[in-house]
Order: structure tokens, then C-alpha cells, then sequence
């Protein structure tokens, strides 16, 4: 049985983050491991401020932060049986879970469960649990990047997550063919599946437009069993045209491929770097071309 691995590094929003891991998992039939993880040695290290070790009065500041969150982390267990015990009162189902509480990186964790599951998905939440300690936010696309698996980002507020109408964000790579197929099979036995496969060409050209026809022609042959649509924007600003497709057709999710270069290095670059997961209020499918290029 297929897993996803639910990332908690704060008790803020429990309930939603445990109500959408356990409907994501009962509808996709697959098992669910929650993880309440927190690297203090990070935390000690200053670096959640953007600082350093070495930066002036910033002791106080660590320690402060230090006994905040370790008072959320000694009562993360019972606070997460509790919510998981509520949740499956009101809404019996056969997801096979398990709870652990560690203290190490995110990044190692999701490392060592990929050792023992096939096919993992991680989960996380879309906020920024440390921004009341700094200015700014923790960046995120940054830990994204050193997922190799797909990841899942949840808006706050969001609990049931559905899927019926995706919206496919492309850069024309050859690993969105092995994403979208991923994603179909993912998702296989829902009702009424459909995915708008999106590009933005800042300008319009002959050339351009050969590409779009071509790679619409490839996706429709590789991909099967599911209704396409497919739509190009031409705006100037990427994140501009990518907005404007989600407020225009309203999908369900958004699936973006983390490439080396290209679409997704774009959107997430600059002060824009949290602009996906904070802007769009959707739930948003991280793929990665590393991990793609090895299925």
C-alpha cells in the first residue's frame, strides 16, 4: 500500500492538516504516516532568523523561540491522537496511520521513510509557523527542493481535498509526460477527472505556437483515459498568466514541475519565492525533473 507522510512542525491549524491527510488518504487508498518533526539544532543555530550564529542580541531571541516551540513539541503526540481520535469519530474509515515524533530535519525524515515505501507523497502546510519570530518567511521551495518525492502544499484552510479538475502548469519538459502519468494513476478511480494543461509564451511567434501544437499532440497520445484541455496565455509575467488561468477555470489542484531551469525556477525566485503556495489559496502538487528523470 502506497504512503503519504504528513509533515507537522507546529500544533497551529491541527485539526485541518489532520482532517485533509486522513480524507486525501481514504480517497486515494492509501496509508498515512503523521509526522510532528523539529530540527532544534537548526532552531539553535539562528539560521530560522536569517542570521546566524554569529549576529549580535540574538541569544534571547533562540531562546525564546527554543522554549515556544518546545512546549508545542513535548504535547505534540497527545495534541495529534487527540485530533486523529475526534476525526475518526465523526468519520469512520480504514486508513492504516501511524504517529511519530522526531527531532530531526524534515529532509532526513522524508530521506529515511523513502527507504522503506515505493511510492511516497509528502504533505505539508502552505503557512510559515516561524514568522513571529522574524521578518520575513522560511523558504519553503527551499526544503521543496531537497524533497525528492512529490509534495503536496495545503492551504490553511482548506480540509476536504478534491481532485476532480487539476490544473497542469508546463514548461515543456519530456518529465512532464512521466508527472502527468504519475498524476493519472495517483488519482486513478475518481469521478469526473479533468486536467487543463497550461502554458505561458510571453510573446506570440509562429514558432511558438508549432511547440504548444506539438506537445499538445504527445500529451494526448501518452496520456489516456482522463479529459484534456489545454490552454496558453501570453502575458509578460509568468506568475501573472498563471494566476489568471486559476481564477478563470478555478481548478481543484495545481501540479508544477520543480525543474532545474524554467517555469517553476520563475515563479519561485526573487521575493516572489512563496508566491504559489501563498497567493493561489489551492492545493499545490510539487513534481520534481530529478526525480522524474529516474522512473
Amino acid at each position: 500500500m502506497k504512503t503519504n507522510l504528513l509533515l507537522l512542525d507546529t500544533l497551529k491549524n491541527l485539526d485541518n492538516l489532520i482532517y485533509s491527510g486522513f480524507s486525501f488518504s481514504n480517497e486515494l487508498k492509501r496509508k498515512l504516516k503523521i509526522a510532528y518533526v523539529y530540527d532544534f539544532s537548526w532552531l539553535a543555530s539562528g539560521e530560522y532568523m536569517g542570521l546566524g550564529a554569529t549576529a549580535p542580541n540574538i541569544d534571547a531571541s533562540i531562546h525564546g523561540a527554543e522554549r515556544e516551540f518546545r512546549q508545542d513539541f513535548d504535547i505534540a503526540e497527545a495534541e495529534i491522537k487527540k485530533a486523529v481520535t475526534d476525526y475518526l469519530k465523526d468519520h469512520p474509515q480504514n486508513v492504516p496511520y501511524e504517529i511519530k515524533i522526531v527531532e530531526i530535519s524534515k529532509v532526513t525524515l522524508v530521506e529515511d521513510v523513502m527507504k522503506e515505501e515505493e511510492d511516497l507523497l509528502v504533505m505539508m502546510s502552505n503557512y510559515n509557523s516561524y514568522s513571529r519570530f522574524m521578518p520575513g518567511t522560511i523558504n519553503y521551495p527551499d526544503v521543496i527542493d531537497d524533497f525528492p518525492c512529490p509534495v503536496l502544499i495545503i492551504p490553511d484552510d482548506v480540509q476536504n481535498i478534491a481532485f476532480n479538475k487539476c490544473l497542469y502548469a508546463t514548461a515543456f519538459h519530456p518529465e512532464d509526460l512521466t508527472a502527468l502519468d504519475h498524476f493519472v494513476h495517483l488519482f486513478d478511480g475518481t469521478d469526473g477527472e479533468e486536467i487543463i494543461v497550461f502554458h505561458n509564451e510571453k510573446a506570440e511567434s509562429f514558432e511558438g505556437q508549432m511547440k504548444w501544437n506539438g506537445f499538445e499532440a504527445v500529451v494526448r497520445d501518452r496520456v489516456q483515459n482522463v479529459k484534456l484541455k489545454f490552454k496558453i496565455t501570453h502575458e509578460k509575467d509568468v506568475r501573472h498568466g498563471l494566476k489568471n488561468m486559476i481564477e478563470k477555470e478555478d481548478p481543484d489542484i495545481v501540479v508544477l514541475l520543480k525543474e532545474q531551469r524554467g517555469f517553476f525556477e520563475e515563479l519561485f525566485s526573487g521575493s516572489d519565492t512563496h508566491f504559489a503556495v501563498t497567493h493561489f489559496n489551492k492545493p499545490i502538487l510539487v513534481y520534481h525533473e530529478e526525480y522524474l528523470k529516474e522512473k
